[in-house]
């Protein structure tokens, strides 16, 4: 029964992004110009014509992930940019920018991430070099969590804690 539970309720199951680093094609793919990218907000672009994040921190770093949430697809580019993290408009799930590492659920699976560099004031992105043929989370991924953002349920008073069931 507790399988069940989890597939049903929790929707945990199929990783919705999990394809991603296998359909890209190496190499490296123009995702805009830099200034294409406000800071500390999530853009939608596509990395060979798969859907992908990027964001651009405050220190001018760019980060890019596969764009739909590997719980149920939800798109994060619609979803708030706090602290180093993207959180999904649908679930709540929250993933770390740096490395797409799952910090909070309901998602189970880390988002795959993306390469980004700057050439010419163009952004270019490309699957990363992954090691065991399985993304790893960075160093110290376990321990790392994104700060709670004050926005939805908590900025008014309520609480962000899991809630059960479906919502979208």
């Amino acid at each position: 029964m507790l399988g069940g539970h989890l597939a049903c309720r929790q929707a945990s199951g199929a990783n919705h992004a999990e394809e991603v680093p296998q359909v890209v094609s190496k190499g490296w793919h123009r995702v805009g110009g830099v200034d294409e990218f406000p800071v500390d907000r999530a853009v939608r672009r596509t990395v060979d014509d798969v859907p992908a994040l990027v964001v651009r921190e405050p220190g001018g770093t760019l980060h890019a992930l596969a764009e739909r949430c590997s719980h149920l697809a939800g798109p994060l580019s619609e979803g708030t940019v706090a602290d180093g993290c993207v959180r999904c408009p649908w679930h709540g799930s929250v993933f770390r920018l740096s490395d797409g590492w799952n910090v909070r659920g309901p998602a189970t699976a880390p988002q795959p991430p993306f390469d980004t560099r700057v050439v010419g004031g163009h952004v270019p992105a490309q699957p990363p070099a992954e090691q065991g043929g399985r993304h790893q989370p960075a160093a110290g991924a376990l321990h790392a969590v994104c700060r709670p953002s004050r926005t939805g349920r908590a900025a008014r008073g309520g609480t962000d804690r899991g809630r059960q069931g479906h919502r979208r």
